[in-house]
C-alpha cells in the first residue's frame, strides 16, 4: 500500500465525495478513482460505497483505524528526523576503553543526563582497536578511544589529553634502565588496546622485547596485579591517583612522545548520525568550544583583570 493512495483514501472518507476530495489534494478526480481501485484490489474488497455522498463500508471502516495509524506513524518519522527529536527507543551504543569508561565517562555521562534526561544508552567495553572497527562496522554508535592521530574516514573529535606513566608497586625497586626492567614482566589488556602498544613501544626504546607481558581483562585486575608486585603497568597519571589501589602504588615518567595520549570521540560520518547521536556528540564539542574561549587571549586577560 503506499502512502498517497491511504491519504486520498482518507480524503475521500472525510468528504464524502471524490471530486472533493480531488480538490483537497490538489489532483484530478480520475487519479483519486485509480488510487481507491488500487487500495480495493490490494486488499480485495469493496472499501467505498459509491454513492452520493459517498458511505465506508464495514470493510473501508477496518481500513480507517489502520491508515490513521499508519500516517500518524509517516508523520512522526519525518517529524523525528527533520526536528532532530530524540528517540528513547533505540538506545546510543556507546564504546569506550576500560579506563575511560572507570574514571572519565562517569562525571560526563551524568552532566549529559542532567541536561537531556530522555536520552538513552548503552556502554560497550573494549580496546581501541576493536572499538575502532566495531564503529566502522556500524556496531556501535561512537566510541571513545585512545591514539596519536585521527581515524581515516570516521568522524574524529579530540576531547581528553592524557599523560600516562609507568606504574609499579610502591616496594619494588624501578630503575629506567634495561638491566631492570628486564627484570620485571609487563600486565596489559589484550592485543588491540593503545596502552599495550604504548607498553611495546616503551619497552622497545630500551632495545627490549615485549614477549613479557600478562594479558588481563580488566582493569581493576591489572592495577591490582600491579599493587602486589606482579609486574609493571602504562596507565594514565589521573586514572592512577584516583584508583583506590593508590596509596599502593608508585608511577615514573617516561618519555614525553610515549607518555602522550589523546582520547577521540569517533563515529561515522554526520550525515549518518541520529538525533540522539547528535545530542550526544554537540555536548563535547560544545565543551571543547568553551574550552577554547577560556584559553583565548582575551579570557586570560580578563582573568588577570579578576585577580588585581
Amino acid at each position: 500500500m503506499q502512502l498517497k493512495s491511504l491519504e486520498i483514501f482518507m480524503a475521500v472518507v472525510e468528504h464524502k465525495s471524490f471530486s472533493l476530495a480531488a480538490e483537497q489534494q490538489n489532483t484530478v478526480q480520475s487519479n483519486i478513482t485509480s488510487h481507491i481501485k488500487k487500495l480495493e484490489q490490494e486488499l480485495q474488497c469493496e472499501l467505498l460505497s459509491r454513492q452520493a455522498p459517498i458511505k465506508v463500508t464495514s470493510a473501508g471502516q477496518q481500513l480507517v483505524n489502520y491508515a490513521a495509524q499508519m500516517l500518524q506513524l509517516h508523520r512522526d518519522a519525518k517529524s523525528h528526523f527533520l526536528h532532530d527529536q530524540l528517540s528513547e527507543k533505540v538506545p546510543l551504543k556507546i564504546g569506550s576503553m576500560e579506563s575511560t569508561a572507570a574514571f572519565r565517562l562517569p562525571y560526563e555521562l551524568h552532566t549529559v543526563l542532567e541536561q537531556v534526561p530522555r536520552l538513552k544508552f548503552n556502554i560497550f567495553t573494549q580496546p581501541s582497536r576493536q572499538l575502532i572497527d566495531a564503529v566502522s562496522q556500524h556496531e556501535l554508535d561512537c566510541a571513545f578511544i585512545a591514539n596519536t592521530q585521527d581515524v581515516p574516514y570516521l568522524f574524529n573529535l579530540p576531547v581528553w589529553q592524557e599523560k600516562l606513566v609507568l606504574v609499579a608497586a610502591k616496594h619494588l625497586d624501578v630503575q629506567l634502565t634495561a638491566e631492570n626492567l628486564l627484570m620485571h614482566r609487563f600486565i596489559s589488556f589484550r592485543q588491540g588496546c593503545f596502552y599495550r602498544r604504548r607498553i611495546e613501544i616503551f619497552l622497545q626504546s630500551y632495545d627490549l622485547p615485549a614477549s613479557q607481558i600478562l594479558e588481563m581483562g580488566s582493569l581493576d585486575g591489572i592495577v591490582g596485579c600491579v599493587s602486589l608486585g606482579m609486574g609493571l603497568a602504562i596507565l594514565p597519571e589521573r586514572y592512577i591517583r584516583q584508583t583506590h589501589f593508590s596509596d599502593t602504588l608508585q608511577y615514573l615518567e617516561i618519555d614525553e612522545q610515549i607518555a602522550q595520549s589523546t582520547t577521540y570521540l569517533i563515529a561515522q560520518q554526520t550525515e549518518t548520525w541520529s538525533s540522539n547521536l547528535k545530542v550526544f556528540i554537540q555536548y563535547f564539542q560544545e565543551k571543547n568550544r568553551l574550552a577554547e574561549q577560556l584559553k583565548s587571549p582575551q579570557s586570560q586577560r580578563l582573568a588577570e583583570f579578576d585577580l588585581v
